[in-house]
Protein backbone atom coordinates (compact mmCIF):
# COMPACT_ATOMS: atom_id res chain seq x y z
CA UNK A 1 0.00 0.00 0.00
CA UNK A 2 1.44 3.37 -1.13
CA UNK A 3 1.93 5.82 2.05
CA UNK A 4 3.84 9.00 2.29
CA UNK A 5 5.66 10.68 -0.67
CA UNK A 6 5.02 8.00 -2.83
CA UNK A 7 0.89 8.99 -2.89
CA UNK A 8 1.97 11.84 -4.49
CA UNK A 9 2.29 12.87 -8.51
CA UNK A 10 5.76 11.69 -9.62
CA UNK A 11 6.00 15.44 -10.80
CA UNK A 12 5.32 16.30 -6.49
CA UNK A 13 8.05 14.18 -5.77
CA UNK A 14 10.37 15.37 -8.56
CA UNK A 15 9.86 18.87 -7.54
CA UNK A 16 10.89 18.32 -4.35
CA UNK A 17 13.84 16.25 -5.67
CA UNK A 18 15.15 19.64 -7.71
CA UNK A 19 14.15 21.96 -5.34
CA UNK A 20 15.98 19.89 -2.00
CA UNK A 21 19.17 19.26 -4.47
CA UNK A 22 19.47 23.61 -4.86
CA UNK A 23 18.73 24.43 -0.85
CA UNK A 24 21.79 21.68 -0.30
CA UNK A 25 24.04 23.25 -2.30
CA UNK A 26 23.19 26.74 -2.11
CA UNK A 27 23.04 26.89 1.32
CA UNK A 28 27.10 26.69 3.09
CA UNK A 29 26.61 26.62 6.73
CA UNK A 30 27.79 23.95 8.68
CA UNK A 31 24.69 23.82 11.00
CA UNK A 32 22.07 24.12 8.00
CA UNK A 33 23.97 21.10 6.39
CA UNK A 34 23.87 18.77 9.45
CA UNK A 35 20.82 19.32 10.04
CA UNK A 36 19.54 18.67 6.26
CA UNK A 37 22.37 15.47 6.69
CA UNK A 38 19.88 13.99 9.76
CA UNK A 39 16.58 14.56 8.06
CA UNK A 40 17.82 13.14 4.95
CA UNK A 41 18.86 10.02 7.06
CA UNK A 42 15.59 9.92 9.08
CA UNK A 43 14.05 10.16 5.30
CA UNK A 44 15.83 7.02 3.99
CA UNK A 45 14.91 5.42 7.68
CA UNK A 46 11.58 5.74 7.08
CA UNK A 47 11.52 4.95 2.97
CA UNK A 48 13.02 1.51 3.85
CA UNK A 49 14.62 1.26 7.01
CA UNK A 50 18.03 2.58 5.76
CA UNK A 51 18.87 -0.09 3.99
CA UNK A 52 19.81 1.40 0.86
CA UNK A 53 21.56 4.02 2.84
CA UNK A 54 23.57 0.92 4.76
CA UNK A 55 24.60 -0.19 1.32
CA UNK A 56 26.28 3.35 0.40
CA UNK A 57 27.21 4.37 3.51
CA UNK A 58 30.93 3.41 3.88
CA UNK A 59 31.05 5.70 0.29
CA UNK A 60 29.53 7.86 1.80
CA UNK A 61 31.72 8.42 4.91
CA UNK A 62 34.67 7.73 2.36
CA UNK A 63 34.13 10.59 0.13
CA UNK A 64 33.16 12.88 2.97
CA UNK A 65 36.00 12.01 4.98
CA UNK A 66 38.47 12.49 1.98
CA UNK A 67 36.90 15.90 1.11
CA UNK A 68 37.16 16.76 5.16
CA UNK A 69 41.38 15.91 5.24
CA UNK A 70 42.09 17.02 1.78
CA UNK A 71 41.21 20.46 1.98
CA UNK A 72 43.17 21.70 4.73
CA UNK A 73 46.29 19.69 3.45
CA UNK A 74 46.07 21.57 -0.42
CA UNK A 75 44.28 24.96 0.90
CA UNK A 76 46.65 27.17 3.48
CA UNK A 77 44.21 30.46 3.17
CA UNK A 78 43.43 32.51 5.74
CA UNK A 79 44.94 33.80 9.11
CA UNK A 80 43.90 31.68 11.83
CA UNK A 81 47.02 28.61 12.21
CA UNK A 82 46.10 26.03 14.28
CA UNK A 83 49.30 23.64 13.75
CA UNK A 84 51.75 22.79 11.38
CA UNK A 85 52.21 19.43 9.19
CA UNK A 86 55.84 19.27 7.48
CA UNK A 87 55.89 22.78 7.39
CA UNK A 88 52.24 23.47 5.79
CA UNK A 89 50.12 25.33 7.62
CA UNK A 90 46.90 24.16 8.61
CA UNK A 91 44.12 26.57 8.94
CA UNK A 92 41.12 26.89 10.80
CA UNK A 93 39.35 28.99 7.54
CA UNK A 94 40.23 25.47 5.82
CA UNK A 95 38.88 22.90 8.39
CA UNK A 96 35.89 24.48 8.24
CA UNK A 97 35.60 24.94 4.85
CA UNK A 98 36.49 21.08 4.28
CA UNK A 99 33.63 20.54 7.09
CA UNK A 100 31.04 22.22 4.15
CA UNK A 101 32.37 20.30 1.89
CA UNK A 102 31.82 16.77 3.44
CA UNK A 103 28.30 18.12 4.71
CA UNK A 104 27.28 18.99 0.77
CA UNK A 105 28.66 16.19 -0.32
CA UNK A 106 27.00 13.66 2.15
CA UNK A 107 23.88 15.43 2.04
CA UNK A 108 23.18 15.39 -1.57
CA UNK A 109 24.05 11.90 -1.68
CA UNK A 110 22.12 10.94 0.94
CA UNK A 111 19.07 12.70 -1.03
CA UNK A 112 19.91 10.62 -3.65
CA UNK A 113 19.97 7.55 -2.29
CA UNK A 114 16.35 7.76 -1.81
CA UNK A 115 15.71 8.94 -5.61
CA UNK A 116 15.45 5.46 -6.82
CA UNK A 117 12.62 4.47 -3.96
CA UNK A 118 10.64 7.60 -4.97
CA UNK A 119 11.38 7.91 -8.71
CA UNK A 120 10.46 4.59 -10.22
CA UNK A 121 10.81 3.66 -13.35
CA UNK A 122 7.41 3.99 -14.32
CA UNK A 123 6.78 7.41 -12.64
CA UNK A 124 10.12 8.41 -14.28
CA UNK A 125 9.25 7.91 -18.09
CA UNK A 126 5.62 9.30 -17.05
CA UNK A 127 7.45 12.42 -16.44
CA UNK A 128 10.16 12.60 -19.23
CA UNK A 129 8.78 9.75 -22.11
CA UNK A 130 6.44 12.98 -23.74
CA UNK A 131 9.01 15.08 -24.33
CA UNK A 132 11.99 13.34 -24.29
CA UNK A 133 11.45 9.87 -25.20
CA UNK A 134 14.65 8.69 -26.58
CA UNK A 135 16.37 10.46 -23.73
CA UNK A 136 14.29 9.04 -20.92
CA UNK A 137 14.42 5.43 -22.34
CA UNK A 138 17.96 5.56 -22.56
CA UNK A 139 18.54 7.13 -19.34
CA UNK A 140 16.44 4.55 -17.42
CA UNK A 141 18.49 1.54 -19.61
CA UNK A 142 21.41 3.64 -18.41
CA UNK A 143 20.34 3.55 -14.91
CA UNK A 144 19.38 0.00 -14.69
CA UNK A 145 22.43 -1.41 -16.31
CA UNK A 146 24.57 -0.32 -13.31
CA UNK A 147 22.74 -2.99 -10.76
CA UNK A 148 21.90 -5.44 -13.68
CA UNK A 149 26.21 -5.67 -15.01
CA UNK A 150 26.62 -6.11 -11.02
CA UNK A 151 24.88 -8.66 -10.41
CA UNK A 152 25.28 -10.85 -13.85
CA UNK A 153 29.40 -10.64 -13.61
CA UNK A 154 28.07 -12.38 -10.01
CA UNK A 155 26.23 -15.16 -11.75
CA UNK A 156 29.28 -15.67 -14.43
CA UNK A 157 32.17 -15.68 -11.94
CA UNK A 158 29.82 -18.17 -9.96
CA UNK A 159 29.61 -20.34 -13.17
CA UNK A 160 33.47 -19.94 -13.91
CA UNK A 161 35.00 -20.70 -10.26
CA UNK A 162 32.65 -24.19 -11.18
CA UNK A 163 35.46 -24.76 -14.01
CA UNK A 164 38.38 -23.45 -11.79
CA UNK A 165 38.33 -19.87 -13.22
CA UNK A 166 38.76 -17.43 -10.85
CA UNK A 167 40.32 -13.76 -10.18
CA UNK A 168 41.39 -14.25 -6.28
CA UNK A 169 43.43 -16.89 -6.35
CA UNK A 170 46.83 -17.69 -8.28
CA UNK A 171 49.35 -15.28 -10.30
CA UNK A 172 48.65 -12.42 -11.26
CA UNK A 173 48.70 -13.20 -15.14
CA UNK A 174 46.60 -16.04 -14.78
CA UNK A 175 44.16 -13.75 -12.56
CA UNK A 176 44.15 -11.12 -14.96
CA UNK A 177 43.13 -13.20 -18.47
CA UNK A 178 40.49 -14.51 -16.36
CA UNK A 179 39.04 -11.47 -15.34
CA UNK A 180 39.08 -10.42 -18.94
CA UNK A 181 37.79 -13.78 -19.75
CA UNK A 182 34.52 -12.60 -17.46
CA UNK A 183 34.73 -9.24 -19.05
CA UNK A 184 34.24 -10.97 -22.58
CA UNK A 185 31.48 -13.47 -21.42
CA UNK A 186 29.69 -10.34 -19.75
CA UNK A 187 29.88 -7.76 -22.62
CA UNK A 188 28.83 -10.73 -25.34
CA UNK A 189 25.68 -11.49 -22.99
CA UNK A 190 24.65 -7.35 -22.77
CA UNK A 191 24.90 -6.92 -26.23
CA UNK A 192 22.93 -9.89 -27.43
CA UNK A 193 19.90 -9.23 -24.74
CA UNK A 194 19.94 -5.10 -26.12
CA UNK A 195 19.84 -6.45 -29.70
CA UNK A 196 16.70 -9.01 -28.46
CA UNK A 197 15.38 -5.50 -26.48
CA UNK A 198 15.35 -3.23 -29.24
CA UNK A 199 13.93 -5.88 -32.33
CA UNK A 200 10.84 -6.20 -29.74
CA UNK A 201 10.66 -2.61 -29.06
CA UNK A 202 10.86 -2.40 -32.87
CA UNK A 203 7.97 -4.69 -33.21
CA UNK A 204 5.87 -3.65 -30.68
CA UNK A 205 6.01 -0.39 -32.52
CA UNK A 206 7.88 1.77 -29.91
CA UNK A 207 8.31 5.52 -31.09
CA UNK A 208 6.17 5.26 -34.06
CA UNK A 209 3.03 7.45 -32.55
CA UNK A 210 2.17 8.83 -29.26
CA UNK A 211 3.24 6.21 -26.25
CA UNK A 212 0.22 5.16 -23.92
CA UNK A 213 0.45 5.54 -20.05
CA UNK A 214 0.24 1.79 -18.39
CA UNK A 215 -0.45 4.32 -14.89
CA UNK A 216 -2.23 7.03 -15.54
CA UNK A 217 -1.28 9.68 -12.97
CA UNK A 218 -3.48 12.60 -12.49
CA UNK A 219 -3.05 15.54 -10.25
CA UNK A 220 -5.45 15.38 -7.53
CA UNK A 221 -6.40 18.65 -5.02
CA UNK A 222 -3.81 17.22 -2.72
CA UNK A 223 -0.79 17.29 -5.12
CA UNK A 224 -1.21 21.16 -6.05
CA UNK A 225 -1.14 21.78 -2.62
CA UNK A 226 1.96 20.37 -1.91
CA UNK A 227 3.38 22.24 -4.82
CA UNK A 228 2.05 25.46 -3.94
CA UNK A 229 3.51 24.62 -0.25
CA UNK A 230 6.95 23.60 -1.75
CA UNK A 231 6.86 26.57 -4.29
CA UNK A 232 6.30 29.24 -1.39
CA UNK A 233 8.94 27.72 0.60
CA UNK A 234 11.40 27.12 -1.81
CA UNK A 235 10.72 30.70 -3.10
CA UNK A 236 11.37 32.35 0.70
CA UNK A 237 14.71 29.51 0.99
CA UNK A 238 15.96 31.02 -2.28
CA UNK A 239 15.30 34.76 -0.87
CA UNK A 240 17.54 34.35 2.50
CA UNK A 241 20.30 32.72 0.33
CA UNK A 242 20.51 35.95 -1.42
CA UNK A 243 20.29 37.94 1.49
CA UNK A 244 23.43 35.83 2.46
CA UNK A 245 21.49 33.84 5.43
CA UNK A 246 22.64 30.35 5.74
CA UNK A 247 26.25 31.17 3.57
CA UNK A 248 29.05 31.31 6.40
CA UNK A 249 31.90 33.54 5.10
CA UNK A 250 35.26 32.05 5.41
CA UNK A 251 37.04 34.58 3.40
CA UNK A 252 38.49 37.12 3.99
CA UNK A 253 37.23 37.07 7.58
CA UNK A 254 35.74 34.26 8.94
CA UNK A 255 32.56 34.83 10.54
CA UNK A 256 31.01 32.87 13.66
CA UNK A 257 29.29 29.42 13.42
CA UNK A 258 26.53 30.09 16.10
CA UNK A 259 23.28 30.98 14.04
CA UNK A 260 22.34 34.61 14.81
CA UNK A 261 19.48 37.08 13.62
CA UNK A 262 17.00 35.88 10.71
CA UNK A 263 19.34 32.90 10.34
CA UNK A 264 16.71 30.88 12.57
CA UNK A 265 13.93 31.54 10.23
CA UNK A 266 15.67 30.61 7.24
CA UNK A 267 16.93 27.39 9.04
CA UNK A 268 13.53 26.47 10.11
CA UNK A 269 12.21 27.26 6.30
CA UNK A 270 15.24 24.95 5.13
CA UNK A 271 13.74 22.22 7.75
CA UNK A 272 10.64 22.37 6.34
CA UNK A 273 11.66 22.14 2.60
CA UNK A 274 13.75 19.37 3.09
CA UNK A 275 11.75 17.35 6.09
CA UNK A 276 8.79 17.97 3.75
CA UNK A 277 8.10 13.77 3.55
CA UNK A 278 8.83 13.45 7.05
CA UNK A 279 5.95 16.11 7.84
CA UNK A 280 3.80 13.85 5.50
CA UNK A 281 5.02 10.49 6.91
CA UNK A 282 3.50 12.27 10.87
CA UNK A 283 0.82 13.90 9.21
CA UNK A 284 -0.53 9.65 8.03
CA UNK A 285 0.71 8.33 11.17
CA UNK A 286 -1.44 10.72 13.50
CA UNK A 287 -4.44 10.38 11.20
CA UNK A 288 -4.15 6.42 11.59
CA UNK A 289 -3.82 6.58 15.23
CA UNK A 290 -6.74 9.04 15.70
CA UNK A 291 -8.94 6.64 13.13
CA UNK A 292 -7.49 3.29 15.11
CA UNK A 293 -9.40 5.32 17.91
CA UNK A 294 -12.06 6.19 16.84
CA UNK A 295 -12.84 2.16 15.78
Amino acid sequence: MARGIHTFHPFVSFFYYVGATALVMLYKHPVFLLVGAILLILFNYQLDQGKTLKRWFMMLVFLSVLFLIMNPLTNHRGTHILFYVHNNPIMLEAIIQGIILALSIFSIMALFTTYSLVITADRFLFLFSRWLPQWALLTMLSMRFVPLLRRRLREIETVQKGKGLTVTEGKLKSRAKNGILLIQILLTWSLEEAIQTADSMAARGYGIKKRSKYTPYKMVPWDWLAIIYMIVIAAIGLAGWWLGDGVLSVYPMLETMSIQGREWFYLFIFMLFIGSPLIIEGREAVRWHFWKRSK
